[in-house]
């Protein structure tokens, strides 16, 4: 994804910014949303009642440090009024290129990305040269705050067919040895399954995923066919893929 500064600077980001998208039906069209890289973290769990806890989850004083809104830019009257609104809020302005509005997920997505990227730079500019980056800056910077919102949207097989895609991306990233992507795909794979029971067993699944060559494929493959097994509750099926998967692990063929 290429994003520029259109005003402001990579170097030294202000923590806020219009984002703007030109659509693909029209590059006359704007299109833009706002982000915000809060400068002090704040633990949301202290403000919220006793009895919406559950309904929350666990939510910490990092997973809300950077967010945008609206989540999928909005129409706007054209660049100038962009540079208008920035100039007289002293924000930053980025470009984000161009997406079609009629499709919000894929929308939602770019902001998503544009976040992430965003919040990297911002505290990039705040690390003192000389000194060692923050051994907790990946965790400060969570970029899938959109994307929890699609996932907490889909059905239990949507969330299923995304981690397929997911798997799919990780099992490249693996044989090709990026270890990048690895990290990225793994880090979207745990915030996807938190919103799955654990009795799908991400977790094993994620580690067979990463384990290089045909006996990673196969036990990446049996434990998502067990994840969809349980989702339609084909419980013989299950039990077959379940001895298959123990006949791998333990070195046997399946």
């Amino acid at each position: 994804m290429d994003l520029t500064f259109e005003r402001g600077s990579m170097d030294a980001p202000k923590g806020h910014a219009l984002v703007y998208f030109r659509s693909s039906q029209d590059f006359d069209d704007c299109w833009a949303t706002y982000i915000i890289v809060l400068p002090i973290l704040v633990d949301v769990a202290k403000y919220v009642p006793p009895f919406l806890m559950n309904q929350m989850g666990e939510i910490g004083p990092k997973d809300l440090s950077s967010f945008a809104f609206p989540p999928a830019p909005e129409p706007v009257d054209g660049y100038s009024y962009v540079e208008e609104l920035a100039s007289a809020r002293e924000d930053d302005i980025v470009f984000g290129g161009t997406v079609n509005p009629d499709d919000v997920s894929s929308t939602m997505m770019r902001v998503n990305e544009a976040i992430g990227w965003y919040a990297q730079a911002y505290s990039d500019s705040r690390q003192i040269p000389g000194e060692p980056e923050a051994a907790e800056t990946s965790e400060a910077l969570p970029g899938y705050g959109v994307s929890e919102v699609l996932y907490d949207l889909m059905s239990d097989g949507d969330k299923l067919g995304e981690l397929t895609k997911l798997v799919g991306r990780l099992r490249d990233a693996v044989e090709s040895g990026d270890d990048g992507l690895t990290a990225e795909t793994q880090s979207e794979i745990d915030v996807l399954g938190r919103r799955l029971p654990d009795n799908h067993q991400i977790d094993h699944l994620v580690q067979a995923a990463k384990v290089a060559g045909e006996t990673g494929a196969k036990l990446a493959n049996l434990y998502l066919q067990r994840c969809f097994h349980l989702l339609g509750e084909e419980y013989v099926k299950l039990g077959q893929v379940e001895e298959d998967i123990q006949a791998l692990e333990a070195g046997g063929t399946s």
